[in-house]
């Protein structure tokens, strides 16, 4: 007998492989939803009880379902929906300078003389080398020019940008930055750290408009990727209005957990004096986190490690914060109820983001902080056994393992790659640890990373200490149900369960049987998000 229609399903998913990742990951062949929750999980005939003349029924044809999967870090704004609109991508396929040139001479030749020109995504590793300033000149006479490397913590700028900046041979290295040099002692456009910053401060500012149309950009592009919810890292003021009127206007389409940025001057300190505390907001969009960039790239050389880098004995990278501000900073936060995110990648950089937030606990004790280490890449025992004392939240950057795992191993030697991104040990020891890209710095697709927490390889195939390699449904609940317990949201979505957000996703092959070289291949069929299917492959 047919339920009445106010009463039964509005979508059902039969004859399908749903792997609901429960307490006891049991696979089911069906799965119903209503009024954008789940409603039924179980069987074909089980789950058609709860069907009517109005539900849309779906078969599966067998294919596998998953829960919406949740990248934990990425930057779908300022960093890569604003560079869409503005800029031109200048990596990271590009294998030599010349071939960058072109893209940028092109660029340039279709801008007026005088306005700026923005690149981004340049891999110094993947060229050999940067381009250096005298090159940039040659195709940009008449336009400062500014290239971002795709870590954003380097570039490189043309002479125009340079003087725009007032930066000569003269000008002394900036606290907590480089200007590099040639011989003779002239700027050869590489900028490190906060030295790129007295270019990349100058340039005209990003619009609201250009976040707007940036950020529907990003977002098609991630549910087409079977990605339900991101967790937005460095949020600027424009950007979180961006991406209120989109939630207005209901183009959102995914849902946001928003980091508010700790680099905008006034932005977490404008939070406090409101009151408000982590998590605040709704399904949709919320903040969860202050964030400061305080630790910042090994494959640019700048990480911050207790020993040195690869042929660079003097070098041993930049922290972005002094020791007693970003102390203060993340006090306040965590007095005022607002969880911290820290971004430490290097072993000296995580450790004093662990003591920041160690102080703090010292001084008002917080059980469920979720205080987070944002990347958290070179994790030694010792951090291991410090993450668990204090109860943080290993956020780790498993998409630098594919597309940044032969630079980390070039900059800092095979041996360390037995602590980079310990994802087998970190499950064994109970450290949660939920799976981000940090797009557009890496690649969106989450099965990317998947595919190297799984196997240890890079994207050139390369094993980086093959014994902390995970299966595959750990490394998709690093993309679920560890993503949604580090917004706070384990009891709505990150499994697929009666109650919880129907956001779900299918894909054109079982990952549990396939050969794990072939997880890379996985393709998105399907996304449901709020129990409504927004992309179809």
């Amino acid at each position: 007998m047919a339920l009445p229609d106010d009463l039964c399903a509005d979508l059902a998913f039969i004859n399908g492989k749903v792997f609901t990742l429960d307490g006891d990951d049991r696979i089911v062949q069906a799965v119903s939803v209503g009024n954008g929750k789940i409603l039924r999980v179980g069987s074909d005939d089980y789950v058609k009880e709860s069907t009517g003349t109005r539900t849309r029924i779906v078969d599966l044809d067998g294919k596998t379902m998953l829960p919406g999967l949740i990248d934990s870090h990425m930057h779908p704004g300022g960093s890569w929906g604003a560079y869409l609109v503005r800029g031109v991508a200048c990596g990271p396929h590009f294998d030599t300078v010349e071939g960058l040139l072109e893209v940028v001479r092109e660029k340039v030749k279709e801008t007026p003389p005088g306005n700026w020109v923005l690149g981004y995504r340049m891999d110094d590793i993947k060229m050999g080398r940067y381009p250096t300033r005298w090159e940039l000149d040659e195709i940009s006479p008449e336009n400062p020019l500014y290239i971002q490397r795709r870590d954003g913590h380097n570039g490189v700028a043309n002479s125009l940008a340079l003087a725009a900046a007032n930066i000569t041979r003269d000008t002394p290295d900036p606290h907590h930055g480089k200007i590099e040099r040639n011989e003779s002692g002239e700027p050869n456009g590489l900028l490190r750290e906060s030295a790129k910053d007295l270019v990349y401060h100058i340039m005209p500012p990003y619009s609201f408009d250009e976040f707007y149309r940036g950020l529907q950009i990003v977002f098609d592009e991630c549910i087409s990727l079977g990605l339900t919810s991101i967790h937005a890292s460095m949020v600027s003021p424009l950007e979180f209005k961006a991406m209120q009127a989109l939630k207005r206007k209901g183009k959102l389409g995914i849902r946001v957990a928003v980091h508010i940025s700790g680099r905008d001057e006034g932005m977490v300190e404008g939070v406090i004096a409101t009151g408000i505390q982590t998590p605040f907001g709704d399904d949709w969009l919320k903040i969860t986190t202050a964030e400061w960039v305080f630790d910042t790239s090994t494959s640019g050389r700048t990480a911050a490690y207790y020993e040195p880098y690869v042929g660079e004995p003097d070098n041993t990278g930049i922290l972005l914060y002094d020791q007693d501000d970003i102390e203060r900073r993340v006090w306040e936060a965590h007095e005022a109820g607002i969880r911290v995110g820290l971004d430490g990648i290097g072993d000296r950089g995580i450790d004093r983001c662990l003591d920041a937030i160690e102080k703090a606990l010292e001084r008002q004790p917080r059980e469920d902080h979720r205080h987070r280490i944002e990347h958290c890449c070179y994790v030694t025992p010792a951090i291991q056994d410090r993450l668990l004392k204090l109860n943080v939240i290993d956020a780790s950057a498993t998409g630098f393992h594919h597309d940044l795992g032969d630079a980390y191993k070039a900059n800092r030697g095979e041996e360390s790659m037995r602590y980079m991104w310990p994802h087998r040990t970190l499950i064994d020891r109970g450290i949660p640890a939920p799976g981000h890209s940090d797009a557009s710095i890496c690649d969106a697709n989450p099965w990317l990373a998947i595919y190297s927490m799984v196997t240890r390889k890079t994207s050139s195939g390369d094993v980086l200490y093959a014994p902390e390699g995970v299966d595959p449904l750990e490394a998709i609940k690093a993309y679920s149900i560890d993503g949604a317990y580090a917004a706070w949201e384990e009891d709505i979505k990150g499994t697929i369960e009666p109650g919880k957000l129907a956001d779900m996703v299918v894909v054109d092959r079982d990952p549990t049987r396939i050969e794990p070289d072939d997880i890379r291949n996985i393709k998105n069929l399907m996304t449901v998000v709020g129990g409504k299917i927004v992309y179809e492959g």
